[in-house]
């Protein structure tokens, strides 16, 4: 998806804010800590279903935008059922009981001036949009409905794997979705990350005894809850208007107290490490990446610490090591991360 630069900050910082709201306590009122020259008003709070809210009202914004970011993700993909998660992403666009044609969100969002999408990763499913800033309040209601009653139905069931394999196939003459894929197959074979997260016809047909639909129907009642959930709204309009429209379309969300996925496992398995593999590019490129495992990174988000070291490793002004290895002709780009 391709914004206008502002446009893209804006919906960028609701997702990373979004994100943020999972790890932090959420009080009442006007809390949130931001720059002397940030004129936005902030408000962050629990709904009764406990989902996580922060509004953000900008009266000089032209676009609005919300993003979801719902705590599970391909993680939570049943052995049997691998890229469940993923193949729900796709199917709560396709109609809810509220707004029942397929495509109307998208249409209604995409002839307003916004853009709209959706990921799945690992631990986290994240549905956004953006739209022209006098549309926002019909948008959420649509929006809304995703997380509330999606109605799952059968033929479109039948179709979007179509679509889930079609994305499984392109991936395949990608390169860095190839290297992923390599990296899944040498990682410890009992932690998460190991699984195929895309799904295709093979992981998502009907089996004896399974229904691929029961089984879509079942993974969203369980694990979609408003207690892992946050939501992020910026509009224009008044911090209280934004509240009454939130909890108004957005309290209907059950809340079944789900629990995140605690995973126990190590991502690599003992004494598969250190480990050499070599892999054979579609294109002709060369390509060196080290990986090393480390600890969960949760409890430093204040501080940071892999920041700074990625931040060193990575640097590219003079006297870097990037710096030095362009010099040499040994290397075209080097990045460094978490």
């Amino acid at each position: 998806m391709e914004l206008h630069a502002t446009h893209s900050r804006l919906l960028l910082s609701a997702l990373f804010l979004a994100l943020y709201l999972l790890y932090l306590p959420v009080c009442s009122g006007d809390n949130v800590i931001k720059s002397q020259n940030d004129q936005r008003q902030y408000e962050s709070f629990l709904l009764s279903n406990r989902l996580k809210v922060l509004l953000i009202s900008d009266p000089d914004t032209d676009k609005a935008a919300a993003a979801m970011d719902v705590f599970v993700g391909s993680s939570r993909d049943p052995k049997d059922r691998q890229g469940l998660a993923h193949f729900l992403e796709h199917m709560l666009f396709l109609g809810t009981k509220k707004y029942p044609t397929p495509g109307e969100y998208q249409d209604f969002v995409s002839t307003r001036g916004g853009n709209h999408n959706a990921y799945t990763a690992f631990e986290h499913t994240n549905y956004f949009f953006a739209i022209d800033k006098d549309y926002l309040e019909p948008a959420l209601d649509r929006f809304a409905q995703f997380f509330i009653a999606p109605l799952f139905t059968p033929e479109y069931v039948d179709r979007e794997k179509n679509a889930v394999h079609s994305e499984y196939q392109s991936r395949k003459k990608d390169d860095d979705t190839r290297l992923h894929q390599v990296w899944k197959r040498v990682a410890n074979p009992r932690h998460p990350f190991s699984n195929f997260n895309v799904g295709n016809l093979d992981t998502l047909s009907d089996r004896k005894g399974a229904k691929l639909r029961d089984e879509l129907i079942a993974f969203y009642s369980r694990h979609y809850s408003a207690n892992i959930m946050a939501l992020v709204v910026l509009g224009r309009e008044p911090i209280a208007v934004l509240r009454q429209w939130v909890s108004k379309k957005f309290s209907a969300i059950k809340n079944v107290d789900a629990e995140p996925l605690h995973i126990t496992e190590p991502i690599f398995a003992e004494g598969r490490l250190p480990a050499r593999v070599n892999v054979v590019p579609l294109k002709d490129r060369q390509i060196m990446r080290l990986t090393f495992p480390i600890p969960a990174l949760s409890e430093f988000y204040r501080s940071k610490p892999v920041h700074y070291i990625a931040n060193l490793l990575g640097h590219e002004a003079k006297g870097s090591l990037l710096s030095l290895l362009k010099k040499k002709g040994w290397v075209d780009s080097l990045s460094a991360g978490s």
